[in-house]
C-alpha cells in the first residue's frame, strides 16, 4: 500500500466513521422521543392517581368582621403554629401503562403540634373562632374523611384551604380559639395518594419531619437536607429538624404580605427514584459512540497494515453500521427487559455479528478472535464507566491512554513510507 493510498484510505475511513456516528446520533433523537413519551405516560398516571404532593400548614386564618358597611372587608390574618411534628410512611406501588412502569405511593402522615394562646390573642384580637387550614397540592389523593383533634374536641375537615392565596387547594375546618388554655394542641392523621415524591413546608417555629419507606433509592429535595438519614438496598428513613430562622416569611401576616411561592419554596421532602433511569444511561452511552467507531476501525486498519490485507470501504461501512445498531438494540430491549440484561444481550449480539463477519474480512478466524475480545472489553468498560458518573471522565481518559499506547506499540516497527516493509 503506497503512502498516498494510505492517506486516501484514512480519509475514506474517516468519512465512513462520521456517517456511522451520525447514525448513532439519530438513535439519540429516538431516545429523546421515547423519554418524552415515558414522561407523558407518567403524567397521565399521576393525573389519575395523584400528583407530587406538598403539604403547607397547618395555619390559623382569622377573618375579622367589618364594622362599617361602606368600608371594604378587613384583610385576613394568618398565624403559624409554635411547634409542628410530621411523621410519614410512604408505601410505594408500581403502576404500568403499556411497556412503561412508574412509581406512585400512598402516604400515611401523622400531624401534630401546638398553637400559643398568647399569639392567637396578638394576631386574632377579639376573634373567638378561626379557620384551621392545611394546604395540599392535590386533594384528589384523599380517599377518607379526615378529622381534626383540637384541644379536647374533634372537628371534621371540609374541602378547600379557605386561603386568599392564589391556587391554594387543601382542607379546612372551623375551630374555637378561646379555650382557656395557654397552649392548644392539635393533631390529625391523613392518608394521601401521590406520585414522584412528597414535601412539607416547615411552617412551625420548630418543625420536626420524619419520613420512612420500603424504597431503596430516595432523593432528598427542597431547601433543607435531612439532619439524619439511613438508606439500605430495600428501605430508608430520614429526619429533619428545622427552625423558623430558615424561613423567608414571618410567623404571622395579613393578606398580600406573604406569597404562596414563599411557603412552597421552603418545603423539604423526598422523591422516590426508580433504581435505573434507562434513558439517562442511554444518553450517556451514545456519547461514547464515536470512541467505539474510531477504536474498532483503528483495529481493522492495524490488521490491514500489519497483515498486508485489503479491507474495502463497504466492509468498514457495514462494521460501523453494526456498531451504530448496538444503541438501537439497547433502547428497544431496555424498555422491555431492563437496562442490564439489554446491555449484555446487545453487546453479545453486536460482538458476535462483527466477529463472524471479521473471519471473512480478515481472512482468518485467529485474527477475528482479538476483535471479539476488543469489543467485549470496550463494551464492558463502557458499562463500568456508566456506573461511575463522577469518575467517568477519569476512567475514560485512562482507557484512551492505554489504547493509544497499545496502537503505538503494535505499529512501532511499521515504515509508514513503505507500510508493507519493516524497519
Amino acid at each position: 500500500m503506497k503512502p498516498d493510498s494510505i492517506t486516501g484510505k484514512l480519509i475514506v475511513i474517516a468519512i465512513i466513521g462520521g456517517a456511522c456516528f451520525a447514525a448513532s446520533l439519530m438513535v439519540y433523537g429516538l431516545v429523546a422521543e421515547r423519554e418524552e413519551r415515558f414522561a407523558t405516560v407518567k403524567q397521565e398516571i399521576a393525573n389519575s392517581w395523584g400528583v407530587r404532593q406538598v403539604l403547607v400548614g397547618p395555619m390559623l386564618i382569622f377573618s375579622p368582621e367589618t364594622t362599617h358597611k361602606d368600608l371594604p372587608p378587613p384583610l385576613k390574618l394568618y398565624l403559624l403554629p409554635e411547634t409542628l411534628h410530621l411523621q410519614t410512611e410512604l408505601i410505594p406501588e408500581k403502576r404500568s401503562r403499556g411497556i412503561f412502569d412508574t412509581i406512585v405511593y400512598t402516604s400515611r402522615t401523622k400531624v401534630s403540634g401546638t398553637f400559643l394562646a398568647s399569639e392567637i390573642a396578638r394576631v386574632g384580637g377579639s376573634e373567638r373562632n378561626a379557620i384551621f387550614s392545611v394546604g395540599i397540592t392535590d386533594t384528589r389523593g384523599i380517599e377518607k374523611q379526615l378529622d381534626l383533634s383540637w384541644g379536647k374536641e374533634v372537628y371534621p375537615f371540609r374541602p378547600s384551604a379557605k386561603s386568599a392565596m392564589a391556587s391554594a387547594s387543601g382542607i379546612h375546618t372551623g375551630v374555637p380559639v378561646r379555650t382557656g388554655a395557654s397552649v392548644i394542641p392539635f393533631s390529625f392523621d391523613i392518608e394521601l395518594k401521590g406520585s414522584e415524591g412528597i414535601s412539607f413546608a416547615p411552617v412551625g417555629k420548630e418543625t420536626y419531619i420524619a419520613v420512612a419507606s420500603k424504597w431503596g433509592t430516595p432523593k432528598f429535595t427542597g431547601e433543607f437536607l435531612p439532619a439524619s438519614r439511613e438508606i439500605t438496598d430495600s428501605d430508608f428513613s430520614a429526619e429533619w429538624n428545622i427552625s423558623s430562622f430558615g424561613q423567608t416569611y414571618p410567623g404571622s401576616w395579613s393578606d398580600g404580605e406573604v406569597d404562596q411561592s414563599q411557603l412552597l419554596n421552603s418545603a423539604a421532602g423526598v422523591d422516590l427514584l426508580q433504581s435505573i433511569d434507562i434513558y439517562d444511561q442511554l444518553y450517556r452511552s451514545i456519547k461514547y459512540a464515536i470512541l467505539f467507531i474510531v477504536i474498532t476501525f483503528a483495529a481493522f486498519f492495524v490488521f490491514e497494515i500489519l497483515a498486508g490485507l485489503r479491507i474495502h470501504p463497504v466492509q468498514y461501512l457495514l462494521i460501523g453500521a453494526s456498531l451504530a445498531l448496538f444503541y438501537l438494540l439497547l433502547l428497544s430491549l431496555s424498555e422491555h427487559i431492563g437496562f442490564l440484561p439489554s446491555y449484555l444481550l446487545s453487546t453479545l449480539m453486536t460482538a458476535l455479528l462483527i466477529t463472524v463477519y471479521s473471519t471473512k474480512v480478515l481472512q482468518s478466524r485467529r485474527r477475528a478472535y482479538p476483535i471479539f475480545a476488543l469489543l467485549v472489553i470496550l463494551y464492558g468498560y463502557l458499562f463500568f464507566v456508566l456506573q461511575l458518573e463522577d469518575y467517568a471522565l477519569l476512567f475514560g481518559s485512562l482507557l484512551l491512554f492505554v489504547l493509544l499506547s497499545m496502537a503505538m506499540h503494535l505499529t512501532r516497527n511499521v515504515n509508514w513510507f513503505e507500510p508493507t516493509g519493516r524497519k
